[in-house]
């Protein structure tokens, strides 16, 4: 076991939560041929990023990062391999619920793993930051290829039997590698979170990511359509933002970890500018109708995105050194309760472009929880 073993299993994580937060994406149409309404299935996972970040974060306090990785991982693979072949809806809707659950715990104990390679605050920030980018490089890459194999007529069936062998082989890599025993664990499951949840700076902590996720969960949901609908953007063009959006996040993040690497801005600091990033650009792509000046406001929507999800993570990890599993997983589950209600409370709103203002009004308040995490923290 050394330090690099251990920041690849990480990345390798991060990186596959990436490929199949696109994957979902991509492959909807042919979900929608098999089975019917891809709404339920997309239900389904998102349910399961509740659940899997629930149960690993104890899991690893308690047992260690190999059993939620490995677990994880293994749940992934199963469920893509199966739903690749399914023709019920009941059978969609477990296995997208079983990719869901192990994502989570993949992403839960990814960011666990900061303790473990990192010593002080400021290492935390950077190694926070640089692993979450592979979910950035993964989630830019895995559309690429997805659209060349669907564009080469190649089935679900074939596409979920690849990317379920690529998850078998990260399954064996997280087998054969060593892991620290778990060295945040101070007390039983139960009472471990209760412990964490005593803290008022976890609940704002929590609060910051249900309020980015759901501002980030709007872009993936919704700008495609909002440029198409509303700006007449042709596919292409409204395609090309959000992969804008997309280097924005990759970009941002390599500037966040060299930031909190060398010391030079405090996490909530930085959370607290990237806030301020998010509601100014994201609301300037709303107002504006240039198409020029769309796609450089979403790639600062993209680089102030950047930070704050590793980030904040990091803050838990340099805040909650006991029970640090299960303050991230918990944390986590903020964010995944942002992502299932913000998103698609737009949906609701008659016209789309009047929708999305709600996140707008979400940055705003990203903005004042920061400042009140601050004051905690202090």
């Amino acid at each position: 076991m050394t330090q690099t073993t251990l920041l690849i299993a990480a990345f390798l994580g991060t990186f596959m939560f990436g490929v199949f937060s696109a994957f979902w994406g991509m492959i909807v149409p042919e979900i929608e041929k098999k089975v019917g309404k891809a709404a339920t299935i997309l239900l389904a996972n998102s349910l399961g990023l509740v659940v899997g970040s629930i149960i690993s974060g104890p899991t690893i306090d308690q047992m260690g990062n190999k059993v939620a990785l490995a677990a994880g991982i293994g749940l992934v693979a199963v469920g893509v391999f199966v739903l690749g072949r399914v023709s019920s809806m009941a059978g969609g809707f477990v296995m997208a619920l079983l990719v869901g659950v192990g994502g989570s715990a993949i992403v839960t104990a990814a960011n666990t793993l900061v303790q473990d390679v990192a010593t002080t605050d400021a290492a935390r920030g950077f190694w926070g930051n640089t692993i979450n980018n592979f979910f950035a490089v993964g989630a830019f890459i895995a559309p690429i290829f997805l659209a060349r194999f669907i564009a080469g007529g190649m089935t679900l069936r074939k596409i979920s039997t690849m990317l379920g062998t690529l998850c078998v082989l990260v399954f064996v890599y997280y087998l054969v590698i060593g892991f620290p025993p778990p060295k945040a664990a101070g007390s039983d499951m139960t009472a471990g979170a209760g412990e964490v949840m005593n803290h008022s700076l976890f609940w704002i902590l929590a609060l910051m990511l249900f309020l980015y996720v759901g501002c980030e969960g709007t872009v993936w949901y919704w700008l495609n359509k909002y440029l198409t609908q509303e700006l007449n953007f042709s596919a292409k063009a409204a395609g090309n933002t959000v992969s804008l959006f997309a280097i924005g996040i990759i970009a941002g993040r390599v500037i966040s970890s060299f930031l909190l690497g060398q010391n030079l801005m405090a996490p909530l600091v930085l959370t607290l500018l990237g806030a301020i990033g998010i509601a100014v650009s994201y609301t300037g792509v709303l107002m504006a109708r240039e198409q020029s000046t769309v796609r450089l406001l979403a790639t600062l929507a993209g680089v102030s995105m950047a930070p704050l999800f590793p980030t904040i993570l990091a803050a838990v990890n340099i805040h909650f050194t006991q029970n640090t599993g299960t303050a991230i997983g918990l944390a986590i589950t903020g964010g995944w309760l942002g992502y299932v209600f913000i998103p698609p409370s737009i949906g609701y709103v008659a016209q789309l472009r009047k929708g999305m203002f709600i996140t707008s009004a979400a940055a705003v308040m990203l903005v004042a929880a920061n400042l009140i995490a601050l004051a905690i923290a202090r």
